[in-house]
C-alpha cells in the first residue's frame, strides 16, 4: 500500500493513502463478533494517494469548516466533565498484565459511566452549540486497538480505527434509525420535521500522533461516489454508505488534535436527503508513525433535533 509522505515545500500538505471501496465487489461487512474488528470494513479496497490538506493551515488562512458547508468542524466543545476519568481503563487496553489499579473500568462499567456522564453532558452542549430543540446520544464507538500481544478485550463498543473511505448513513437506514431510537427516549419522530445525525470525535489519553481522521469536503463529493453496503450485526441488519475514488475529492485533516479537541461530522441531514448525506471520512497513516502513540478516541453519536 502507498506510504504518506509530507510535502515539504508546501506547508500543510501531505499525500497520504486513502482507501477507497470497489464498487464492484460484494459490500458487505459482518458485525456479529466481537473484538475491534478489521480497519478497512471489506477485503476488496483500491488504495489511492491523495493530497490532503490540513485543516489547521487552512483555518490560517482564512477559511472556516462548518457542517452545513463543508461537513465538519474543529471545535473545544465544553462539557464540564473530567475528561480524564478514563485514563487508566484506557491504558489498560495496551498493556499484557492487568492492572491493579481500583480505577481500572470493566468494560461494561466503562460503558454505563460514558453513557450516564458523557452523554447527558453532550448532549447540553450540542443542543446549544447547534439551537437544537434536543440532541439525543444513542451510541458510542472506542476506538482503540491494542497491540498484538496485548490482552484483547471482546466488546462490540471498541473497534479499531476504520481506515476506508465511508460514511456511517444511507437515507434508509437514517430513517429507520430516527423511528426506532426516538420513540425510546418518549419522543414522536412527527415532532421534529427537521434532524441531524451528528456524530462527536472526540481524541482521548494523548495527542494523536496515529491514525488521525480525515475527512472529504462535501462539495468535493457526487452522488455516484457513494455505494450501500450492507451491515450484518446479532439482531439486525444495517446499513452505511462506503466511497469510490473521485479525483475531486477534497480531503482535510486536522493536526495534533488533543483531549479537549472535537471534530463534528454531520453524517445525515433531512434537508440533504438524496444519496450524499454526510461527509465521507477515513482514519490514515501518518508518515513515520509506526512507532507513535496509538491512537484512542471516543465517538459519539447523536441526533440533533429541530421543531422548524
Amino acid at each position: 500500500m502507498p506510504g504518506a509522505t509530507l510535502q515539504s515545500s508546501t506547508p500543510g500538505l501531505m499525500r497520504a493513502s486513502i482507501n477507497y471501496a470497489d464498487p464492484s465487489a460484494e459490500l458487505v461487512y459482518d458485525q456479529r463478533h466481537t473484538g475491534p474488528g478489521p480497519a478497512s470494513l471489506i477485503d476488496q479496497v483500491i488504495p489511492h494517494l491523495v493530497t490532503v490538506h490540513d485543516g489547521r493551515q487552512l483555518q490560517a488562512a482564512g477559511e472556516t469548516f462548518r457542517l452545513d458547508e463543508q461537513g465538519f468542524e474543529l471545535v473545544v466543545p465544553s462539557l464540564g466533565i473530567d475528561l480524564h476519568q478514563l485514563d487508566d481503563t484506557l491504558k489498560a487496553l495496551d498493556s499484557n498484565k492487568p492492572s491493579a489499579n481500583s480505577t481500572v473500568l470493566s468494560p461494561e462499567s466503562r460503558d454505563t459511566l460514558i453513557r450516564t456522564q458523557w452523554y447527558p453532558a453532550i448532549e447540553r452542549w450540542l443542543a446549544a452549540y447547534l439551537g437544537a430543540d434536543q440532541v439525543v446520544t444513542f451510541d458510542h464507538t472506542l476506538r482503540a486497538q491494542t497491540k498484538a500481544d496485548a490482552i484483547a478485550e471482546q466488546s462490540r463498543s471498541r473497534r479499531a480505527p476504520v481506515k476506508i473511505a465511508h460514511n456511517d448513513y444511507t437515507p434508509w437506514s437514517a430513517q429507520r434509525q430516527l423511528k426506532q431510537t426516538l420513540p425510546e427516549y418518549g419522543l414522536n419522530p412527527d415532532d421534529f420535521p427537521r434532524f441531524k445525525f451528528v456524530n462527536l470525535w472526540l481524541p482521548l489519553l494523548h495527542r494523536v500522533e496515529e491514525s488521525p481522521l480525515a475527512m472529504a469536503d462535501l462539495r468535493s463529493v457526487e452522488a455516484a461516489d457513494f455505494h450501500k453496503m450492507r451491515l450484518i450485526y446479532p439482531e439486525r441488519e444495517g446499513q452505511i454508505s462506503v466511497i469510490s475514488s473521485n479525483p475531486q475529492h477534497r480531503w482535510v485533516w486536522f493536526s495534533g488534535m488533543r483531549p479537549g479537541e472535537g471534530l463534528l461530522l454531520r453524517v445525515f441531514d433531512s434537508e440533504h436527503s438524496d444519496v450524499i448525506t454526510g461527509s465521507p471520512h477515513s482514519a490514515f497513516d501518518l508518515p513515520e508513525s509506526e512507532n507513535a502513540p496509538r491512537r484512542t478516541s471516543l465517538e459519539i453519536r447523536t441526533i440533533a433535533l429541530f421543531k422548524h
